[in-house]
């Protein structure tokens, strides 16, 4: 068989949504506090439907708060309720006897030191003057670092998806992310591969308000959870208890 025709055989024989192109369904606004912006958005690849809950603000007049919970005493809504966040999602891995893995900053104090694995590959941080997040290989831990989680794998960076995510298993998803226009946010999805999360994210036509620069997994699956404050306010409730809770803060 002649080589273009082999190529396109196996081409062929692969699943068609890996290479459609994901577009718009519908996208409306959903209540949420001053200065937060909540959106719920479905999109599609042809094959596949999946649904997003995005959370966004200006890191100028707000910012990141990670709420610990090392005894499992509080879900998502009550840790929430408790630290006055606006809105909130699980945070990042640990342990079955809850010790994290990985760095965790809460209120400038770490209660757990940074590790080197594949998985952990991002850090999202906070200081006085923003958010970043960025590799975990380039991470410089400074008296400056209020809040701190490391997670992954990154999903986006420099507006590009990452390649080589895995796009076998579909499990529902929490997001943290940076836009072009200097804005940070959550996200919860249901129920993307890592690939295609990766592939959603880094396609501008889906995120009007600011293309994704980067974008890192956190815990999902059973983990996974969103809370925005409200009347009554917004919960997607995780199936388990988690150790780690990440928060939007007025500042």
């Amino acid at each position: 068989m002649p080589r273009p025709l082999a190529l396109l055989a196996i081409l062929l024989l692969l699943p068609c949504g890996l290479f459609a192109d994901w577009t718009l369904v519908s996208s409306s606004p959903k209540p949420a506090p001053d200065g937060i912006d909540f959106i719920q958005r479905e999109v599609t690849n042809g094959d596949e439907r999946v649904t997003l809950w995005i959370v966004s603000f200006n890191p100028k007049t707000h910012s990141f708060a990670v709420m610990d919970n090392p005894d499992g005493v509080y879900d998502l809504g009550t840790a929430s309720e408790k630290r006055g966040v606006l809105a909130a999602v699980n945070g990042a891995y640990f342990q079955p006897d809850r010790t994290p893995l990985g760095l965790v900053i809460r209120k400038g104090e770490q209660i757990h030191a940074q590790e080197r694995a594949p998985l952990l590959s991002g850090i999202v941080s906070t200081t006085a003057t923003g958010v970043t997040i960025q590799r975990a290989a380039t991470f410089k831990l400074t008296p400056a670092i209020r809040e701190a989680l490391q997670a992954g794998p990154f999903l986006v960076e420099a507006g590009k998806p990452i390649a080589g995510l895995n796009a076998t298993k579909d499990a529902a998803r929490t997001v943290v992310f940076q836009d072009a226009r200097g804005r940070a946010g959550l996200i919860m999805a249901k129920s993307p591969s890592l690939a295609e999360m990766g592939a959603i994210l880094a396609t501008p036509a889906l995120f009007p308000e600011g293309k994704m620069v980067r974008a890192l997994n956190l815990d999902g699956g059973s983990s996974t959870a969103m809370w925005v404050r409200g009347t009554p306010p917004f919960y997607a409730r995780e199936w388990k208890g988690v150790r780690t809770y990440l928060g939007v803060v007025a500042k």
